[in-house]
């Protein structure tokens, strides 16, 4: 399934922007967070891949909060079919995963590890390091200090 990556990289220049986001999508691609990624904006699905700009535009800073909602309400999601999990399983059966599927959710333990957030089809959003950012808290972090970061959009694969 292809996913809008966002990355946060600190650089200089747009070109220098894009080489650390290649480093940082080989990094994830070698931790198995995706499969593999489109290298030029050309290849990819949607606009503005490769193409990076400055966070303390307002235009960037729209692109770093829709993918913040875009996790949020996979989040949503997620918890929601955790909840049923809870209500109607005991530990052993969630444990062992002896579930009755119920439409619209998919019941796993694998749901506990994607509300982390820490998973590339959970997380739309990385920082320099390739690390998730998985909370508005942790983006509103990077947004106090813009002046050496860019916004960086990939189309992967997972």
């Amino acid at each position: 399934m292809h996913y809008l990556v966002r990355l946060i990289v600190e650089a200089d220049s747009a070109e220098e922007a894009n080489s650390q986001a290649d480093s940082i999508m080989m990094d994830l691609i070698e931790w198995r967070e995706f499969d593999w990624y489109h290298t030029e904006a050309d290849d990819s699905r949607w606009e503005d891949c490769w193409k990076p700009m400055r966070l303390s535009t307002k235009k960037a800073q729209a692109m770093v909060q829709d993918a913040m909602q875009g996790q949020l309400a996979e989040f949503k999601q997620t918890i929601a079919t955790i909840r049923i999990m809870l209500d109607s399983y005991s530990d052993e059966q969630i444990f062992n995963e002896e579930f009755q599927q119920v439409d619209g959710h998919y019941l796993s333990r694998y749901q506990f590890s994607r509300a982390s957030g820490y998973h590339a089809n959970a997380c739309q959003l990385f920082g320099e390091s390739g690390d998730s950012i998985t909370s508005q808290k942790q983006l509103e972090w990077h947004l106090k200090d813009t002046a050496r970061l860019w916004v960086v959009q990939v189309d992967c694969h997972n």
